[in-house]
């Protein structure tokens, strides 16, 4: 009447046993009271994280719950092995779900972290407009010196040491003419270096 068989097991009495009983076990249960599982599926230890176990025969296999992995289901599985997160975003997994963590959400957006945004374009547009502006100066540049080196060294023709000479001789007029201007300015300033005339009166007698 107390009930000692544990486990769904049927108690006999018996008094030729010193307790007086004897356990009639079910299968996978053993011991006095048939408190011993043997059993190859075991709640609560065969199969983890909400796993599933399931006996053919002798042995048990899991069913792992979804995002999980491994004979007794204690691994998580990694969904993000074959995800692609563009712009450089992470992708985080999370039981079996994932997602793509962008590096900023004032960028990039989308699933896959794909979609720019507007300020983002708008900055691309004007870095290739400033960087075309930049080619098309160098070009220039490269172009124009290409052009004076042929004009020089095929041609005998130096367009810069014309322009040079001409630039002396203008310098060189304009020194003079601040020399001259600079001797009248001296001569205004400085009256007493001018000549003086001098007069002599000579009495004569009648």
């Amino acid at each position: 009447m107390s009930q000692p068989c544990l486990n769904l097991a049927t108690c006999y009495p018996n008094i030729t046993v010193p307790l007086g009983y004897i356990c009639a076990c079910v299968t996978g249960f053993s011991g006095v009271n048939c408190e011993v599982d043997e059993r190859s599926c075991r709640v609560g230890s065969t199969c983890l994280n909400s796993g599933t176990c399931n006996t053919t025969g002798n042995a048990s296999t899991c069913v792992c719950a979804l995002g999980r992995t491994g004979v007794h289901c204690e691994y998580e599985d990694d969904v993000c092995s074959n995800i692609t997160c563009q712009n450089n975003g992470i992708c985080v997994s999370n039981y079996g779900n994932w997602s793509c963590l962008c590096i900023s959400s004032e960028l990039y957006s989308g699933t896959y972290c794909q979609t720019k945004s507007s300020s983002l374009r708008t900055k691309e547009i004007v870095s290739r407009s400033f960087a075309g502006v930049a080619i098309g100066c160098l070009a220039t540049v490269v172009g124009f010196i290409l052009i004076m080196d042929i004009l020089k060294y095929f041609f005998n023709v130096d367009p810069v040491e014309n322009e040079f000479r001409s630039w002396k001789e203008k310098k060189a007029d304009q020194r003079r003419e601040e020399r001259r201007q600079e001797r009248k300015r001296k001569n205004k300033v400085n009256p007493s270096k001018q000549p003086v005339l001098a007069v002599r009166f000579q009495y004569i007698h009648a």
